[in-house]
């Protein structure tokens, strides 16, 4: 798998401003790339604004429409697929932040934390309520975009950090403060959420701890007294349970499983498979249809 903020930080595709902790990006996707073919994660959280298009997001526990006028916040891990619904380039400005950044913005305003019933559960994206503030901010910040020379970084940096205190103060994005504020109270990210929510994509441990921002020996050792097994026997475990719900529950061929529950090559499933449920997966479908 690409990571596509290094991807987007380290070549000069993307028309794009780096200042500290923040990544600012104008991201264009024709239609012709509907099928990409590689799949994508990256390692810092980030919101997104859409201009033009509209998409189809799917992640581990639902599918999104996403078209003009549309604002999220996606946390950090992958996005399981995506696909045009129209036949329109889409066009959207992401500006990557890290944790540290979220919570300095909390500490130099003084910003709230509050609670949720629901720690932890969140999505991987967490739809934002436009506003004229909102919408303003993205169209301004777009214009920087088409001029001969780069913004201030200072000015770009304050704006940004208005714009999250704005979102914080308004009540209609509870979802998303309740979700921050769970991370700044946590020293690090939680290994816990983001494995369950990235168990399916084909990382290595080292991705993986980058992911959950520890060294591979401190991310070993976290994830060892959580699940009480090592990183590797409990991604195969997850990821066989992912594929046999999908062999049950989809039409999806076998290759297509293989790839979405995170499975180097065909064989390497096969074999995994058979071991755990005494079946091949070919053999399994037959037995269910």
């Amino acid at each position: 798998m690409i990571n596509v903020q290094d991807f987007i930080g380290n070549n000069n595709l993307f028309k794009k401003f780096k200042i500290d902790e923040l990544l600012f990006v104008e991201i264009i996707c024709p239609v012709e790339t509907d099928e990409p073919a590689e799949r994508l994660w990256w390692h810092d959280n980030f919101f997104t604004y859409v201009f033009s298009g509209e998409m189809e997001l799917k992640t581990l526990r639902g599918e999104y429409r996403v078209k003009a006028g549309d604002c999220g916040f996606i946390k950090k891990g992958s996005i399981m697929g995506y696909r045009h619904i129209i036949q329109e380039d889409f066009c959207e400005l992401r500006v990557f932040v890290s944790d540290d950044f979220i919570k300095n913005v909390f500490q130099k305003y003084r910003v709230p934390l509050v609670t949720s019933e629901f720690k932890g559960k969140t999505d991987t994206i967490i739809p934002i309520t436009t506003d004229a503030v909102l919408d303003a901010y993205f169209h301004s910040l777009l214009t920087y975009f088409r001029q001969p020379t780069p913004p201030s970084e200072t000015l770009l940096k304050l704006k940004f950090e208005e714009l999250l205190v704005n979102i914080l103060s308004n009540n209609t994005h509870r979802t998303l403060k309740c979700f921050l504020s769970e991370l700044c109270t946590s020293a690090k990210p939680s290994i816990k959420e983001i494995m369950e929510a990235n168990f399916f994509n084909n990382l290595s441990l080292n991705e993986f701890s980058r992911l959950c921002a520890r060294s591979l020996s401190a991310f070993k050792q976290e994830f060892k007294s959580i699940f009480q097994t090592t990183p590797g026997k409990w991604l195969q475990e997850k990821r066989l349970e992912y594929s046999r719900y999908l062999l049950e529950t989809t039409d999806c061929s076998i290759d297509e499983i293989c790839e979405m529950s995170g499975f180097e090559n065909r064989s390497h499933f096969n074999r995994s498979f058979k071991n755990k449920y005494g079946l091949t997966p070919g053999k399994t479908s037959q037995h269910l249809f």
